[in-house]
């Protein structure tokens, strides 16, 4: 099990912070354009709050898959699977457009509430499966990201919260808005 006591745990002091800046910036944008696109290009806030939940979804089904059954990486795998400053300064880069796997899409079917209770309950199931995981798991196993490479369960914790701030980012865009239909252009309002 995670060594340090749930309240004490700064990974999850970092995920809890950044995650109340991404809801701030959910709770910025008026009622009437939560559903809304900002273009045809670019996911609501309701579709970004999806998404955000699906990467979270699949984060704790990855450490509780490994933790049941660990596969330590090799030591050149884990070399190289730490989340260092030049990767999380890559997920934090607003101005390079990110290109999300097809799984952790949004529907674009939930409205924002429904959706918040999905975020709300997967956070609290990553968050219970990394409390639960041993500390070598996930420290000794690997998992490759599309963009990053391979990085270890707790670089991948890590990440979620980098993440968030990258989303809380893009609704913050949308707030900022004024609110017309293609009001953002594709260079102002990013994925």
């Amino acid at each position: 099990m995670s060594s340090s006591p749930l309240g004490l745990d700064p990974l999850l002091s970092l995920l809890d912070s950044e995650r109340a800046r991404f809801l701030a910036e959910v709770a910025r944008v008026p009622a009437a354009r939560v559903d809304v696109r900002p273009v045809a290009d670019r996911w609501s806030v309701a579709e970004i709050v999806e998404h955000v939940a699906r990467i979270d979804r699949g984060i704790e089904k990855l450490i509780t898959m490994r933790n049941a059954e660990p596969r330590p990486a090799t030591p050149g795998e884990l070399a190289q699977a730490e989340l260092t400053p030049e990767k999380v300064a890559l997920v934090r880069d607003r101005t390079a457009r990110i290109e999300a796997p097809e799984r952790v899409r949004p529907s674009g079917s939930l409205t924002l509430g429904a959706a918040l209770e999905q975020l709300t309950a997967a956070r609290d199931a990553l968050k219970a499966a990394y409390v639960a995981a041993d500390d070598e798991v996930l420290d000794s196993n690997v998992h490759p990201h599309p963009i990053l490479g391979f990085l270890t369960l707790r670089a991948w914790m890590q990440l979620v919260a980098h993440h968030d701030w990258r989303h809380g980012q893009q609704v913050a865009e949308i707030a900022d808005s004024d609110g017309k239909q293609n009001a953002g252009s594709p260079a102002s309002i990013k994925a």
